[in-house]
């Protein structure tokens, strides 16, 4: 586990000017700061540029990236808005380094486990955790590719004004972002139409990597559920990208036991390309 900051303060910013990931913290409080004009943007909150250990996922033998579309109006309750990121405190704290140790400790804390640990099964396939007492050699981050600041309604809830007005600056930070992050593998479960969001250079297109014609328990499925994947440049290498269409929750028609072997084909693909 990282080492904590000091508890009586957040260390300087001007100790840590290297830190590439600052441009786009400020970028996300921009975003935050211009979307509170909206009802349904979640306040008191603060936005959320990534969940999970950034230190660890640097360190790791594969970086992983998971994609939803943005936070969840659960990661900010109405009686403890900041629960899961005390180092915030409150959202008038903008000091940089205490942000991003916040979005690392996500997974450290009180994390969101009912929607995230819905990913958990094919990270495990792919030899990765959020967490750091699973084993693994490889500490996964979660991205939202819409936009960094929670609401409610959901997103395929909101008004296409609010939508359009959150995702025009949304997306761009999402690109940024993982042109800092450079994932080795990323999996998204989101509507399909969200696919086209991606505006990295590709190397080949979505193709059929594997498809579930049944249940875990056997039973025929009125229509399969397939897998794809797609390779592209991020940042001078090869990311795979892997798709599975959207439910309720990530990868919600298939089961825990799928999940995994989605994961472990998704390492086996990548390994052998």
């Amino acid at each position: 586990m990282m080492n904590e900051a000091p508890s009586n303060a957040c260390l300087n910013i001007s100790a840590f000017r290297s830190e590439p990931l600052f441009k786009q913290a400020e970028l996300a409080w921009q975003i935050f700061d211009d979307a509170v004009c909206f009802r349904e943007c979640i306040t008191p909150a603060a936005p959320i540029l990534f969940f999970g250990d950034l230190h660890a996922y640097r360190k790791s033998r594969l970086r992983i990236l998971t994609v939803g579309l943005n936070p969840s109006l659960h990661e900010f309750p109405a009686n403890t808005p900041f629960l899961r990121f005390p180092a915030i405190g409150d959202s008038k704290n903008r000091d940089l380094y205490c942000y991003l140790e916040a979005m690392s400790r996500y997974f450290c804390i009180a994390p969101y486990r009912s929607w995230f640990n819905s990913f958990e099964p094919l990270l495990n396939g792919m030899g990765s955790s959020y967490y750091h007492d699973q084993g693994f050699e490889s500490v996964a981050l979660h991205t939202d590719i819409c936009s960094p600041v929670a609401t409610n309604p959901t997103w395929s809830r909101l008004s296409k004004n609010v939508r359009n007005s959150l995702v025009k600056r949304g997306d761009c930070l999402w690109h940024m972002l993982l042109q800092e992050l450079r994932p080795e593998l990323v999996a998204l479960s989101v509507a399909k139409s969200h696919l086209d969001r991606i505006r990295f250079n590709s190397l080949s297109g979505w193709e059929i990597i594997h498809r579930f014609h049944e249940t875990d328990n056997g039973n025929r499925r009125a229509q399969p559920y397939d897998i794809s994947a797609k390779w592209h440049e991020i940042q001078g290498g090869r990311s795979l990208f892997i798709f599975g269409r959207a439910a309720h929750k990530p990868f919600g028609l298939i089961s825990a036991r799928q999940k995994q072997k989605v994961g472990e084909i998704a390492l086996e693909g990548y390994r052998n390309a």
